[in-house]
């Protein structure tokens, strides 16, 4: 049960970040998971972790258009 509690922790801080994409990818693991359909569990887990690695290699996009005199 120790993964399930990570995946919770996970979720909380993605949650936080605004990440709902990855938090949906993590919830549909988790539920995987309890079903007993670890692969299926798994891709989702690698899904989430991906988006989470893409979006910190990522500039911050910022609402105001910057421009150059």
């Amino acid at each position: 049960m120790e993964i399930l509690e990570e995946l919770r922790a996970l979720q909380r801080d993605l949650t936080d970040l605004g990440d709902a994409v990855a938090v949906t990818l993590l919830e549909r693991a988790e539920r995987c998971f309890l079903a007993w359909e670890m692969e299926k569990g798994e891709r989702f887990l690698e899904q989430a972790l991906s988006r989470v690695q893409e979006s910190i290699r990522e500039p911050p996009v910022s609402g105001v258009a910057r421009h150059s005199p």
